[in-house]
């Protein structure tokens, strides 16, 4: 039976955060405005978990969805138009980033270079943990995370990725190793990257 988190982490507080910085003092019911409205990453613990128990799942649980939220913040949220991405795999390894260096178009939205704007639609993911005995040595996640970008014309494009991330539990924390995603910005020719 899988458990259901919803980690509104990095995802949501970013966005709220920057609508709600200083703004000189509007009424306090005054509504986020349209951009500021973002989905929270949700993490479902699909298979592993039964074999651990409530603490050390919510912690895994947390752990990779504070990994999976701070990539998806870096690789498709955040200020429009630009051209920084690279930060995105911070949380990759050494290996793993080198690839996702090479495959930046098809792994952030990099790809889309006209953007002004891009809000989450949906982040769902999906988590199957190795475990031995009690002990997590590492996580696949599943993962469909949908956005829509706002272009310099005013119109929107969807993008979707969709596909799986192989994270490590390591000393210092948790690391994507690898990948295996398929990529669609709209343009109906959707792009697979793997490492």
């Amino acid at each position: 039976m899988g458990h259901c988190r919803d980690l509104a982490a990095l995802v949501a507080t970013v966005t709220v955060l920057a609508a709600a910085g200083c703004s000189g003092g509007g009424p306090p019911d005054e509504p986020d405005p349209p951009q500021a409205q973002q989905v929270a990453l949700r993490v479902e613990s699909v298979t592993g978990a039964d074999r651990l128990d409530e603490d050390t799942r919510t912690e895994v649980e947390g752990a990779v969805g504070k990994v999976l939220s701070a990539y998806v913040v870096d690789a498709f949220l955040g200020t429009f138009p630009r051209e920084e991405f690279v930060r995105s795999f911070e949380s990759f390894t050494s290996d793993a980033a080198r690839d996702a260096a090479r495959d930046i178009d098809r792994l952030t939205a990099a790809g889309v270079p006209d953007a002004t704007a891009m809000r989450a639609t949906e982040l769902d993911v999906g988590l199957s943990f190795l475990t031995t005995g009690r002990t997590v040595h590492g996580a696949t996640a599943k993962v469909h995370f949908t956005f829509e970008a706002t272009t310099e014309d005013g119109s929107t494009q969807p993008l979707t990725l969709d596909g799986r991330f192989l994270l490590v539990a390591e000393p210092d924390g948790w690391s994507v190793f690898g990948y295996d995603v398929r990529f669609d910005n709209g343009d109906g020719v959707p792009v697979e990257a793997e490492s």
